[in-house]
């Protein structure tokens, strides 16, 4: 971590010598880039049960994790340049597409956790881009449905709550018609997403997201082990390298997905509580650069870091306590792992160049 915490300064350095303007030259050249070293992961051997890196020599490289910051520079180039044409819907679909070949390829590798990260932070950059509220709601209908088909009563509710909210939008009939297909076809394509789509890790995690106890000594040993370190900390901690969860290894991936765990067992609530007021500072400081910003392309590429950093520090913490399902998404600047430091250091330095 150290050696590629020293690689991370250069990076850092070196990223205040380029221009934002170079990204948003080039954005689309990286999206094929990023395309093609996703797609060169297959060709790799397996490394911890995936396709997830490509591998030089002793190091090896994540590039969906690098392909987070690159997506930013795609979307913030694509809805630039479209801002005049925003109340058009095959604007919200390119946008989508764009997307979603990545996160396919991502979910296929298979990371769940990084191809989430490539979906959520469209929506924030939609919304900074100023496109329709209505056109918003779209976006995250979709996923809606599936969840709400897991009850039937649900499902119908919000079909209802669908059909009145077109009707005072009111779209043209032939789009409204068709939104509201694929709607109910996401709802009954649920039962095949369950079984043939998600793989069978994936569903156990949400399975133990919703009932920790059902396999204690399985899929449910991380989280009821990663509550019981948090809770063991209290206030204050048990003091740094005592905590007995942790270094007596009933803890498992410590130092990657549950390092929030081994800080709340350790240094107790008061570091939990140091980490959340860091990050939304900075966050917070991030949102008013990027109102200030006149730049649209610079404004948007803000709005994407703060989304990419803020969704893994919440994701990361919430399924630490059981308040999401375990995904695997790392810490930001705590947690260990190379690929995503770099992403991260990369990231700060180009803040630091737009702020300038």
């Amino acid at each position: 971590q150290l050696l590629w915490l020293a690689i991370g300064v250069f990076v850092f350095i070196g990223a205040q010598f380029l221009r934002i303007q170079f990204f948003n030259e080039y954005a689309y050249h990286f999206y094929v880039i990023l395309v093609i070293a996703i797609l060169g992961t297959y060709f790799m051997p397996i490394k911890g049960g995936s396709h997830r890196w490509l591998i030089f020599g002793p190091l090896s490289i994540q590039p969906s994790e690098i392909g987070k910051v690159l997506m930013v520079f795609v979307l913030a180039k694509f809805l630039s340049d479209q801002r005049e044409n925003f109340n058009h819907l095959w604007i919200l679909i390119l946008t989508l597409l764009l997307v979603v070949l990545p996160a396919l390829m991502v979910f296929n590798q298979p990371d769940l956790g990084t191809a989430i990260i490539y979906l959520v932070i469209t929506y924030p950059m939609l919304y900074w881009a100023g496109i329709r509220p209505y056109y918003l709601f779209i976006v995250i209908s979709p996923a809606i449905s599936v969840l709400a088909a897991f009850n039937i009563i649900a499902f119908y509710l919000w079909m209802l709550l669908i059909i009145i909210l077109f009707i005072y939008s009111q779209p043209k009939v032939l789009e409204g018609v068709i939104l509201f297909i694929v709607n109910v076809s996401c709802g009954l394509l649920t039962p095949y997403i369950w079984e043939n789509i998600l793989y069978e890790h994936q569903r156990n995690r949400i399975l133990t997201f919703l009932d920790p106890l059902r396999d204690p000594q399985g899929a449910g040993y991380h989280i009821i082990q990663s509550m019981t370190a948090i809770g063991s900390g209290g206030f204050w901690g048990t003091g740094l390298g005592q905590g007995t969860q942790t270094h007596l290894r009933y803890l498992p991936v410590r130092d990657t997905d549950f390092i929030i765990s081994v800080s709340g067992e350790e240094l107790g609530l008061f570091s939990i509580l140091f980490i959340l007021a860091s990050y939304s500072f900075f966050i917070y400081w991030m949102l008013v650069y990027a109102e200030k910003i006149r730049n649209n392309f610079s404004s948007l590429v803000m709005i994407g870091f703060a989304s990419i950093l803020f969704v893994h520090l919440l994701v990361n913490m919430g399924m630490a306590v059981g308040l999401f399902p375990v995904t695997g998404l790392p810490a930001p600047f705590i947690s260990y792992g190379g690929s995503f430091l770099l992403t991260c250091i990369l990231m700060i330095g180009l803040i630091n160049n737009i702020t300038n």
